[in-house]
């Protein structure tokens, strides 16, 4: 084992079941879960070793587990400061991952949650997404094709039904046609099998699992109305673990199905190489891009930023973790109110 990690910790060299501590969440217990990749993924997926997309080869290890104590290699570019699998799963496997397991063991349960369940939860988180995406569509807008990619059963697609053409793309059958019963169109696949050109794409978590970024990112050009099209895309920023998202703590980003692990500026760069323009963006992330065609090369070493950044969240895990355990003692409205005040750093300058 490299004893020289990124963050000098135990926990990101701890293969095999964690023992659970009271005052951290991670690393946590996940019978399911760590069963799976312990097991059938073992003997039945191949890893494969993985690039950086700026195509640098120097690298050093941040983790040598993820969450649950199962080995899964991540490192950081020294150059761009992308976070990724040292080694990853073909598309193969992936696809059959994400088609006939991953509901089911992401729950640790063994089984998923049933359609009506996961679209009314949908339709509930998607309150504060679809206002948000909304502020960002011109006054009168209606008649729009709005396109939730990988959205599962599509329930935040139930605030844009009026006067809007609604498309889920996702692989799930029983999903897919709970959703084409609330008035939802489908499509069965990913973005190589969206035939349309939508105004408005939705992309929530779903980026990160990209195994293939730049062959997926082409597939997204492609159905993009250049200059017209908005793309909301939205997954945990690496930066935003030093204000307190998953009480500071990095493996707590770290599972099998992430690839990829972004801050805002090293997204929002490789965003603008493929020729994405930032709208909005904070470090959340919760961003909205647009696709100009115009590709730019920033060639930034955001390297040091990023380490300052998880350094940063390190030192802070402990109050953040005490912080979460009282919390955890207070009423919903108190809580909901220092939800709302919690800091954001945004990076939203056009």
């Amino acid at each position: 084992m490299e004893n020289n990690l990124l963050i000098k910790h135990k926990r990101f060299e701890s293969i095999g079941v964690p023992k659970k501590t009271y005052l951290y969440k991670f690393p946590h217990k996940s019978d399911v879960y760590f069963n799976f990749f312990n097991n059938y993924a073992k003997e039945n997926y191949t890893l494969v070793t993985t690039n950086c997309l700026c195509h640098n080869t120097k690298d050093k290890t941040v983790s040598h587990n993820d969450r649950c104590g199962v080995e899964f290699h991540v490192v950081i570019c020294e150059n761009c400061g992308l976070i990724r699998a040292k080694k990853y799963y073909s598309t193969v496997d992936l696809s059959n991952f994400y088609k006939e397991f991953y509901r089911d063991i992401m729950t640790n349960t063994g089984r998923h949650p049933t359609a009506q369940d996961l679209y009314n939860h949908q339709a509930k988180g998607g309150i504060g997404k679809s206002k948000f995406i909304k502020s960002f569509i011109t006054d009168g807008n209606t008649n729009l094709t709005i396109l939730d990619l990988g959205g599962g059963v599509g329930g935040i697609l139930e605030h844009f039904k009026n006067n809007n053409t609604c498309v889920l793309a996702d692989y799930f059958d029983t999903y897919l046609n709970y959703a084409e019963s609330q008035g939802i169109k489908t499509i069965k696949g990913g973005l190589r099998e969206v035939n349309i050109n939508p105004d408005v794409v939705i992309l929530s978590h779903v980026i990160e699992h990209w195994n293939d970024f730049e062959s997926e990112i082409q597939a997204l050009i492609k159905i993009q109305k250049i200059n017209q099209t908005l793309n909301y895309i939205e997954f945990p920023g690496v930066d935003s673990l030093k204000l307190g998202r998953r009480d500071a703590d990095f493996l707590g980003d770290i599972h099998i199905p992430h690839m990829f692990y972004f801050s805002s500026y090293v997204f929002e760069d490789i965003m603008a190489m493929f020729g994405f323009k930032k709208i909005y963006l904070d470090s959340e992330i919760k961003g909205i891009f647009l696709y100009t065609g115009i590709k730019k090369q920033t060639n930034h070493n955001n390297y040091d930023r990023v380490v300052r950044d998880l350094l940063d969240a390190e030192k802070m895990r402990t109050k953040y973790s005490i912080l979460s355990h009282i919390r955890g003692h207070l009423p919903k409205p108190i809580l909901s109110a220092i939800r709302k005040i919690r800091p954001v750093s945004k990076t939203n300058k056009p």
